[in-house]
């Protein structure tokens, strides 16, 4: 899939992007929202979650690891990326609409850094959720943080060469334990349901 002036159909099911074999027993990195190391020390625990504290205000993110080794993430266009999340707080209960303000960010092509939507996929229960990430042009909330939403040969150019996948960390304003799960072997699982599209 790329871009090109002569349009076929092109269709897809799943796509499951695993990360690195072993990588589970590897803490993920949590970043700042440029990419940049967080200086949050990430912890695996119980060997079904990986946490981080966040002490303070700042939006800081998972990276996902997936995507190590091959950055061309094309086959992702239009897919959505799922992932479960749970925290810890002595604040106030974090709530759908809390959740629903992160985004997610995609760091590609010429550091081109893209905005996400995040949705609330299932029912918050024991402070935990399903959270999903549509890698769409139509749920782009900013490109390189100004508002708006990419054309979509900028949204292809940025998968072709995607350096990080950014999934939210934090939360909430104040001080909270936030988890990612990790599947068997997996830290990230991310299950794309792709519609058929033309690319053009």
């Amino acid at each position: 899939m790329g871009i090109t002036d002569d349009c076929t159909p092109a269709s897809f099911i799943t796509v499951t992007a695993p990360p690195p074999v072993l990588a589970y027993q590897q803490p993920l990195d949590v970043l700042e929202e440029n990419g940049q190391p967080s200086g949050l020390e990430a912890t695996v625990v119980e060997e079904t979650m990986v946490e981080v504290v966040v002490p303070d205000s700042r939006s800081v993110y998972w990276r996902d690891p997936s995507f190590l080794g091959d950055s061309n993430q094309l086959h992702l266009y239009g897919g959505t990326v799922l992932f479960n999340v749970q925290w810890e707080s002595n604040a106030a209960s974090i709530t759908s609409s809390t959740l629903s303000s992160t985004n997610a960010i995609v760091i590609g092509r010429h550091n081109t850094a893209l905005r996400f939507r995040v949705a609330v996929e299932s029912e918050i229960e024991d402070s935990s959720a399903t959270l999903a990430v549509e890698l769409s042009a139509e749920n782009v909330v900013a490109v390189n943080n100004t508002e708006g939403t990419p054309t979509r040969k900028l949204m292809l150019l940025t998968l072709s060469e995607v350096r990080f996948l950014l999934l939210p960390a934090s939360f909430q304003a104040q001080s909270h334990t936030s988890r990612l799960f990790i599947f068997t072997h997996i830290f990230v699982y991310i299950h794309v349901v792709l519609p058929i599209i033309t690319v053009c």
